[in-house]
Parts: C-alpha cells; structure tokens; sequence
C-alpha cells in the first residue's frame, strides 16, 4: 500500500472533512482552519456533536486508520485546496517560463522609470516604528509560510507579514490602486512605500527611510463594480496622499485604444515580495471596463500597473483573476503554470487605464 501522503487528493472533500472533524478542526468565519486537537475540549466536544447532523450518519466517527499518520496541518490544506479556500489562492499563476525579475536585475532605464512608480501598500501595522528615521517592514520567509518546493523561484526571499498591495503615481500626490483594498474607512490606515525591492540576489530592504512612507488622507474617487455580482468589472480607486512624493517618477496613462495581441508587461508585489517585473505577457480578451493578459501575477499584485511594452506607458491595473496561484504536488507548494488541462484560467484581469485616467488629471 503507498504511502497515505501520496494519493490524499483521492480522498473526497466529504471524507477529509469528517476526519478533520472527528479530530476537533473547525472552520473560523474567514475560512481558516483553527485547530483544537486535544480530545476531551468542549470545542471538540461541541463539534462531534455535530458530525451526525451534517453527514447524517449513526455512526461516531473515529480517526480514520488510512489518514492516521497524516497532520492536521497536511489534511487541511489539501481539504482547502480541493474546495478552493486554500489562504494563497485567487488570482493567477505563470504563464510559460517564468519571466518575473528583480529590480537590480533590469537595466533598460524605461523599465526602471516605471518601477519608480510602483509602491507596497499595507496598513499602519504593518510596520514597526524605529529611531533615527527608519521604519522596518514585518516580513517573513517566503519559502517557509507557504512550504514551497525547492524549485520555487525567490523563496529565500521577505514577504510582508500582513495584508498589502500595489499601487502606482499617476500625480506626485495621488496613487491608484484597487477599490477592494481600499475604502473610506482604511484609507487613512493605509502606509504607502516606496523601495521595498532586493539590492541583489540575497539583500533586501526592508528598513525604508520615513521620508519614503506615505500615509492615505482620503479617496479622490472609487469604483467597484464586482464582475461576480453582475457588475462591469472595474475596480480602482484614487488616494490622495499626505504629502507630495519626492524622488519617484509619475507613471504616463496611454490615451490608445488597446487592442488583442498587444505587449504588456507589469511591475508589482506578488505575494508581498519585493518589488517584481513580468515581462512577455499579450493581451488575450477585451471586454468593457477590463482586459485580460497572460502575466505572471499572484495575490499582493491587485493594484499593481500594466504598461505597454513598446510605448512604456500605462494601460491598466491587475486587479484580479479567476484560479489559483500554487497547487500542491505532495511534497511543498508549486506555482500553477498555464496553460493548465487541470485548472483552466483565462489569464489575469485588469481594470483598463481608461476607467480611471479622467480623475488623474
């Protein structure tokens, strides 16, 4: 017989999920398991008198003997995955080879210039405060929190410990970033940095000059017009910032119509990493307020800008997408690479530039 850890997505959603029960798991409103694993608890109790409810069975479950020597941990991932509630899922995958680079690795000074642009957005305590005019950023190991593959690119590498996103300057006061970040109450919580990128293949910065902190004051304008409820699929929103930003390009909206089959590269924060570009990517299907694209971006690249390959200049923002970002191979957490038979993805959406560019002016 192989070895249970082998052939786990053979079990069904119903059977992981009995076992997780029998052993005290419980789902929290955010869809994270909360783990309860000493027998006797009245958390445990409490669900185990629920199991017959809801798989309508006379049966008391027990831990199933094939699953025994299986964790919590490992039985839930795989349960979350299978159900789509896996906390690193959402929005993408690489397309192809994958192309994304740190900022010291690109030499073309267009590029450069657009990666200026580009800030990390988290919120107030996302940072700790430090003497001397210095901010460090709350990070962890990439590698480590999503117990990647070994072949996983950049895994060595920080990634912020908290939510965040991207965002990019249109006016030397003003960012745009995506509305399902970012509302009326959080935008003054909202810190905007500038820098957070790798000086080389093992340095990064993550303590940030003040001077390179930005704090939202208020929104300028907002859209969020979710696909998934019949919506148009624009989402952006305008930040006014507390002060002026000094030392970082603006980023130049294309006023052209774009088109299937056009160039595009994007400049973001996949999964909290620094800074990152994706170049290689076409855009593949237009419709209405969004277009979508064949790039290389995760969670942590909602806001991050699209810009044409051959002018440089902005034509739209990642805003979301429509499958996974890692899938489980049993031995660590690998990125989805499409085209995918298994998992179909229609590439990243983007909120066109057009939908937001009379409000930058």
């Amino acid at each position: 017989m192989s070895h249970p850890g082998e052939s786990l997505f053979e079990w069904t959603v119903e059977e992981l999920d009995r076992e997780l029960l029998a052993r005290g798991a419980r789902v929290a409103a955010e869809s994270r398991f909360k783990f309860k694993d000493k027998e006797g608890t009245p958390e445990r109790d409490a669900i185990m008198a629920q199991v017959k409810e809801l798989y309508d069975t006379d049966e008391t479950p027990s831990l199933n003997e094939d699953l025994r020597c299986i964790s919590t941990w490992e039985l839930a991932k795989v349960l979350m995955f299978k159900t789509g509630k896996i906390e690193i899922n959402g929005a993408r995958g690489t397309w192809g080879t994958d192309e994304r680079k740190d900022l010291y690795e690109i030499t073309d000074n267009r590029i450069r210039k657009n990666a200026e642009c580009t800030a990390a957005i988290c919120l107030k305590n996302g940072l700790i405060a430090k003497r001397k005019g210095f901010s460090t950023l709350k990070v962890k190991n990439y590698g480590k929190t999503f117990n990647l593959c070994d072949i996983e690119p950049f895994q060595q590498q920080p990634i912020f410990a908290g939510p965040m996103c991207t965002g990019f300057l249109v006016k030397e006061d003003l960012l745009v970033t995506a509305a399902h970040f970012v509302n009326e109450k959080n935008v003054s919580d909202l810190r905007i940095i500038f820098g957070f990128q790798m000086m080389d293949g093992a340095s990064a910065v993550i303590q940030v000059p003040n001077k390179n902190i930005y704090q939202g004051v208020k929104l300028m304008g907002r859209v969020y017009k979710r696909k998934d409820f019949g919506g148009s699929g624009s989402d952006w929103a305008l930040v006014k910032l507390d002060r002026a930003v000094k030392g970082q390009s603006v980023a130049t909206l294309s006023t052209k119509d774009i088109s299937c089959g056009q160039g595009v590269y994007v400049i973001g924060h996949p999964v909290g990493l620094p800074l990152k570009y994706a170049p290689g990517a076409r855009i593949m299907e237009i419709s209405g307020a969004y277009f979508s694209a064949d790039l290389d971006v995760y969670s942590g690249n909602s806001g991050s800008p699209v810009f044409d390959s051959d002018s440089h200049e902005l034509v739209g923002m990642v805003v979301r997408g429509d499958n996974r970002d890692f899938r489980w191979t049993g031995n660590g957490w690998l990125s989805v690479i499409y085209p995918n038979q298994e998992i179909h993805s229609t590439g990243a959406q983007c909120t066109r530039a057009s939908e937001f560019s009379n409000y930058c002016r």
